[in-house]
């Protein structure tokens, strides 16, 4: 199913100068069908359609991790706007970062900070995610979600390019 997205190892992209200690790190990359796409374009064409299934999630994950004082913002990660700038919301995530071949959007709350990089790279699109857990509890959160990100992660961008928007 996931055959056209390749699993980085090296990512060359921003992110790598925020890792700290413990930190969780991946990158996806596929071929764009349409490569004059912005890199904001980009984050608002992947993450503009989550599958109900994956907002179920985020709502039974919000419920259950608001307790231990996890942000909870929105159930999703719909950008506003298809041309994103600094300070603007993207879904519960914040761009902190615009380059022209690259945005970055970020989360933080007490536990963990989260970085999420859409960058084209000629005829593709590299989306990268840098979780930094804060605290014991981050950590532990962060090795229970994985399988979910995983699986996530790669569906939001396979359906996105079936769908046609890259």
């Amino acid at each position: 199913m996931f055959s056209q997205i390749l699993s980085l190892t090296s990512v060359p992209d921003r992110l790598q100068a925020k890792a700290r200690a413990h930190h969780f790190r991946d990158a996806l990359q596929i071929t764009l069908d349409t490569p004059s796409l912005t890199p904001s374009q980009l984050q608002y064409r992947i993450f503009n359609t989550m599958p109900g299934w994956v907002t179920h999630l985020m709502r039974l994950r919000n419920r259950l991790v608001a307790v231990f004082g996890f942000s909870v913002g929105q159930n999703n990660m719909v950008p506003a706007s298809d041309e994103l700038d600094v300070g603007d919301q993207a879904g519960f995530l914040s761009v902190c970062e615009k380059y022209p071949e690259e945005i970055i959007s970020c989360a933080e709350d007490r536990h963990m900070a989260f970085f999420l990089s859409v960058k084209k790279q000629h005829n593709t699109v590299i989306v990268s995610t840098l979780v930094n857990p804060k605290t014991l509890t981050g950590r532990i959160y962060l090795n229970a979600i994985l399988p979910f990100h995983y699986l996530i992660a790669r569906s939001v961008i396979h359906n996105a390019k079936m769908a046609g928007r890259l």
